[in-house]
Order: structure tokens, then sequence, then C-alpha cells
């Protein structure tokens, strides 16, 4: 009986140490996301100290996101920089796709369906963070969604057509966008003050506005447009039309 025992623990000793190992489960790479925010990202998951700062991740940037893990019942990103640095933030900093108003028109949808109630028309410019697809439908957050008196608005949890084509993808129109949101705000600034004050705020909002103008894109006009009515730039002459030149047939000439 006792000999049954020892050759059982010695069988059992024998599954144990010869049992392959399972490997471990691969982290599942997300691929590109897009920053929100100006944020840093962190070596130690969770810690806003200063120590554990890694780098700093400007807002619209792109990363690459290598693994989502959830702390202290939030979720982070895992993520990689285009210089290479790694860290961790907040999952809900970041945003699969980006989409930017760049024609008249465009309604905010208040459920993914063309019968639902619209919050407004996007303001030109407005920059739009994809949170969820839906079919040819995606949830948004939206910057400098509407503007009045450059009082700037932002809209949240509405619905857009991603194929429809006053929407833009180009990563380029993302600075002219944000210094057009700056300007903005510093107008909205600059309404609250007045004489020399005001003046001097202005021209603050004027540099931003200029500096966006420079990258000549498809927002051009749109800035233009604030820098003429908020007094930062003369408005243009209108190019006169040149009068019909006369011409003579053939059977006229002398």
């Amino acid at each position: 009986m006792r000999k049954r025992i020892v050759l059982f623990l010695l069988f059992s000793i024998l599954l144990i140490v010869c049992k392959p190992k399972q490997k471990e489960p691969e982290a599942q790479i997300l691929g590109t996301r897009y920053s929100k925010v100006d944020q840093h990202i962190s070596s130690v998951i969770g810690s806003a100290k200063k120590e554990h700062r890694v780098t700093l991740v400007y807002a619209l940037e792109e990363v690459n996101v290598l693994e989502k893990i959830t702390h202290d019942k939030k979720d982070f990103y895992k993520l990689s920089t285009v210089t290479g640095k790694e860290g961790y933030s907040l999952a809900s900093n970041f945003s699969e796709a980006v989409l930017f108003v760049v024609k008249e028109g465009l309604s905010a949808f208040r459920k993914p369906t063309l019968t639902a109630g619209t919050k407004g028309k996007f303001n030109l410019g407005s920059i739009c963070f994809v949170k969820e697809i839906q079919g040819e439908w995606a949830n948004v957050d939206c910057l400098t969604a509407s503007v009045k008196d450059g009082a700037v608005e932002d809209w949240f949890d509405v619905w857009i057509q991603t194929s429809d084509e006053r929407l833009s993808k180009d990563p380029l129109l993302g600075q002219t966008a944000l210094l057009l949101r700056e300007g903005y705000k510093i107008i909205y600034k600059a309404n609250k003050l007045t004489g020399s004050d005001r003046d001097k705020v202005l021209l603050d909002a004027k540099d931003r506005l200029m500096k966006a103008s420079e990258k000549e894109d498809i927002l051009q006009p749109v800035i233009t447009s604030v820098l003429i009515k908020y007094g930062m730039m003369d408005e243009p002459p209108s190019t006169p039309i040149a009068p019909p030149v006369e011409t003579q047939s053939p059977n006229n000439q002398q």
C-alpha cells in the first residue's frame, strides 16, 4: 500500500514537472489613436506625479496604442509616441479618428438617424473626435461646434455621417482648426473689455488667426472672414469688372 502511494506521488510530480508551460497572452496592439488634449504620459499607470512624466503629447498628435489596461476601475492605454517614448494615459483622452468640418451646412444629430432631432449646424473648423461607429454614423465630441460673437460652444455625444462631403480627415487641418479655436476664445475675452485693453487682447487673437491663415488651406476663407468681422483686417476691395473690349468686324474695318 505504501509503495502504491509513493508511486502515485512520483507520478504526480512528473506530471507537474513535465506539463508544458502555457504561453502568456500577448498584448493586443490596438493601433493609431489621436490625443484630444495636451497631456503628459506617465511611466507609472495612473500616476500624475511630475517625476513619472515621460513626455508631452499634444492635442491631435497621433500615437500607437499597445495595450488597454483597467486600473482602479478606469481604462488606461499603454502607448508609444512617434518618437518611440512609451507610457500610460487615460483611454478617454484619445480618439480613434478626428474629423474636421470644412463646408457649411453639416447637422449634428441627436441619434444615428436622419429622422432624429438636431442640435444645430456645425461651425466651419469644428474638430470632431470619433468615439463610436455604427454603420455610416459616428458618435462624436466636437470642439468649436458652434460660435456666436466669438464665444465657442462644444457639443458632446452627437452623431454625424462619416461619408458627408462636408467633413475632412486631413490631419494637416488640425493646427489650423486649433489656432482658429484659440482665436475665437481670445475674441470672446476681448468682447468683455473696452478701449486699449480690448485692442491689446485682439492683437493676440489676430496673431493666432494670421498664423492659421498663412497655412492657406481649405479653412482660410472662414479665417479671413473672422479677421474682417472683428476689425483685424481691412476688407479686400472687390475686383472691378473691366469694360468689354470693343472689336470691329472685318466688314467694318476701314
